[in-house]
């Protein structure tokens, strides 16, 4: 069974930028298995759940990232 989409074979440059008020804000809605809604666990948690959902690119690096808006 052939794969329709491999987040594993994503281009090394490929990054996400997600715009956050302030550094260290969430990037989007998550649960973090920490409760069942998005406000559970801590904001720090929160963020290293997003990071994990976006996951990596080929060679291992974060394929997001977050940018602060100015």
């Amino acid at each position: 069974m052939g794969l329709a989409y491999n987040p594993k074979n994503r281009a090394n440059d490929f990054q996400v930028q997600y715009v956050v008020k302030t550094t260290g804000d969430q990037w989007f809605n998550v649960t973090t298995g920490y409760g069942d809604n998005a406000n559970s666990g801590t904001s720090a948690q929160r963020v290293v759940q997003n990071d994990i959902l976006a996951g990596d690119t080929a060679d291992g690096s974060p394929a997001a990232a977050e940018l602060v808006a100015s």
